[in-house]
């Protein structure tokens, strides 16, 4: 039976190869009227039970024939096919690239079937006219998401000098609901001569269309837009809104560095508690001259929340000239403020870290009285143990990856990993909870793609920090009891993340921290010598056991890959019980 069907495949091969191998120097001497054989030949193949052979058929769409009319016939084909075929053909004649086929592919808008529709508008990215703007603006905007997706896509991708233009008209004249849209679509297209119209916006009544403005202006303003920046952050209506200007900020800073600080300096004269902490962390990333002194008055500002941030960051600075400040610091009342001071001196000048344990160890013990009985473990009967739900994500290369010339990196188990036993009730406590890191303003990506639930090997779904030692930490929410931790970096290649640390704690800034896991063999980050071996990326994640260890937050340190310097993460689980 199998050899039958081999030959009938051979022989639809063979006959197909043939049709169209007669016809190819015809067409290719001429634009003329397609052969009737080949277009026969093309539609057979498309409506073969076999995939092989339609795919066969669609690369000769995509190659065979060229010119208006052959165009016109294969498009023609589209409400004869089923809708996969008719999903597949629409990609096709968008690589084609010939806008002959837009009205064929405008009238499979009104299908019955997502798939055709989203394939439809997808087609019209390449194939698509300035006249079609109106109407993929609104499939952007409403719709299913597949459809959705589709559309802003072809926005995206849409040619023409008359399509920006037709986007900042829309921006103006349209609804509310499609605003937020445009601004997102004109930031995709790299739209920098619209940023003098998109610059209201980030004033709008609507919070959504504000933020969109924001976001957009994140990825387009220049050096001359930093002063309405600080103004909107200073205006910003809500923390969603807040956070959107400080990125936008932040990224215009580590553009053009101290170009922006004489606008963020005078946006801090003037600004509320929580404008002047984002401020001040746009003036470190700008630096300058003026940054550490800024930084050092803010040490006596009104608002504790604005001394505390201005510690941090003045902590964080890799500037010898901060001693004299940090050195005032370590003398200071607040136990916090001299564990963060001391810890920078000894990263900074090399002295003794026999101070910072003293106070790190003053601190544990304070922790420890304050912690209440009810978050200790109490003893009595077993826990029943059970694998933890672990979903995985799809491989993104096969194989086992080759032994790296990394040191001091395991060898990769080259099997599936055995389930990881863990109290019944176990469950992931960080899906959605909020995301802080040492980088605020990432290369790429968002910091809620730490804990979104989405871990394919995706450019969509990856944060990228820069380079250096960086860390990203997960607020749980409270304090709860850890059994795992699983980690995805980047799986999309076999890379070996450096000095890999992952830390537990009930404080924020990490005062007293528990550490779970430590790569860092030879201490380069400073938080001691680890023993743990490195590994390499995967699909199925690195799992850490957290040997039952209690706290509220999680933070994850890397230095860069065996590849580069870039510090990436695509998904971090923590699975644990609320006690």
């Amino acid at each position: 039976m199998l050899r039958k069907y081999g030959t009938e495949i051979v022989r639809k091969v063979f006959q197909a190869v043939v049709v169209l191998g007669l016809a190819s120097g015809a067409a290719e001497a001429a634009e003329a009227e397609p052969d009737e054989a080949v277009l026969q030949t093309i539609r057979g193949l498309l409506e073969d039970a076999d995939r092989d052979m339609r795919a066969l058929g669609l690369q000769q769409i995509r190659e065979a024939a060229p010119g208006r009319a052959a165009t016109e016939k294969f498009a023609a084909l589209l409400p004869q096919l089923e809708p996969e075929v008719q999903a597949g053909l629409l990609e096709a004649l968008a690589d084609r690239g010939d806008p002959a086929a837009r009205p064929a592919v405008l009238k499979m808008l009104s299908s019955k079937e997502e798939q055709v529709r989203a394939a439809a508008l997808k087609a019209l990215g390449a194939l698509g006219a300035v006249e079609d703007v109106p109407l993929l603006v609104q499939k952007a905007a409403g719709g299913l998401q597949r459809e959705q997706q589709a559309a802003r896509l072809a926005l995206s991708r849409l040619r023409g000098e008359q399509v920006n233009p037709a986007l900042v008209q829309l921006l103006k004249q349209s609804p509310t609901s499609q605003r937020a849209v445009v601004l997102s679509v004109l930031a995709a297209r790299n739209a920098r001569q619209a940023v003098p119209e998109i610059l209201p916006f980030a004033l709008d009544e609507d919070t959504a269309v504000r933020c969109a403005a924001l976001a957009a202006l994140r990825q387009l303003a220049d050096q001359s837009h930093t002063e309405a920046l600080v103004q909107a952050l200073c205006q910003a209506r809500n923390p969603a809104e807040r956070l959107q200007a400080e990125l936008a900020l932040l990224t215009l800073a580590s553009r053009v560095r101290e170009k922006c600080t004489p606008a963020v300096l005078a946006g801090l004269s003037k600004a509320d508690p929580q404008s002047r902490q984002a401020l001040l962390r746009v003036l470190v990333r700008a630096g300058g001259p003026k940054t550490i002194d800024t930084l050092a008055a803010h040490l006596e500002d009104p608002s504790e929340a604005v001394r505390d941030e201005a510690v941090r960051l003045l902590c964080s600075l890799e500037d010898k000239a901060a001693v004299p400040h940090l050195e005032r610091l370590a003398q200071s009342k607040s136990l916090r403020h001299q564990i963060l001071a001391e810890r920078a001196l000894v990263r900074l000048t090399g002295k003794s870290a026999d101070r910072l344990q003293s106070f790190e160890a003053l601190a544990r013990r304070t922790l420890q009285v304050a912690q209440t009985p009810g978050g200790a473990s109490t003893p009595g009967k077993a826990a029943k143990l059970t694998p933890i739900p672990l979903v995985l994500p799809a491989p993104a290369f096969r194989g086992t990856p080759v032994p790296l010339k990394e040191p001091n990196v395991e060898k990769p188990l080259g099997k599936p990993r055995p389930p990881f036993l863990a109290p019944e009730g176990t469950q992931n406590l960080a899906l959605g909870k909020p995301v802080r890191a040492s980088d605020p303003a990432p290369t790429a990506g968002e910091l809620d793609y730490v804990t979104d639930g989405q871990k394919e090997a995706s450019d969509f779904a990856i944060l990228e920090l820069r380079p250096g030692s960086q860390w990203v930490q997960i607020d749980l929410g409270q304090r709860a009891t850890l059994y795992a931790i699983l980690l995805w970096h980047n799986h999309a290649e076999a890379r070996v993340y450096r000095d890999v640390i992952v830390q537990v704690s009930d404080d924020p800034d990490f005062l007293v921290a528990e550490t779970i896991f430590n790569n860092d063999h030879d201490n380069t980050t400073g938080l001691g010598a680890g023993a743990d071996k490195g590994y390499v990326e995967t699909s199925e994640g690195k799992l850490i056991d957290a040997r039952g260890v209690q706290g509220r937050y999680v933070r994850l340190w890397s230095r860069g890959n065996h590849i580069d310097e870039k510090n990436h993460y695509t998904e971090v689980e923590v699975f644990g019980t609320i006690p």
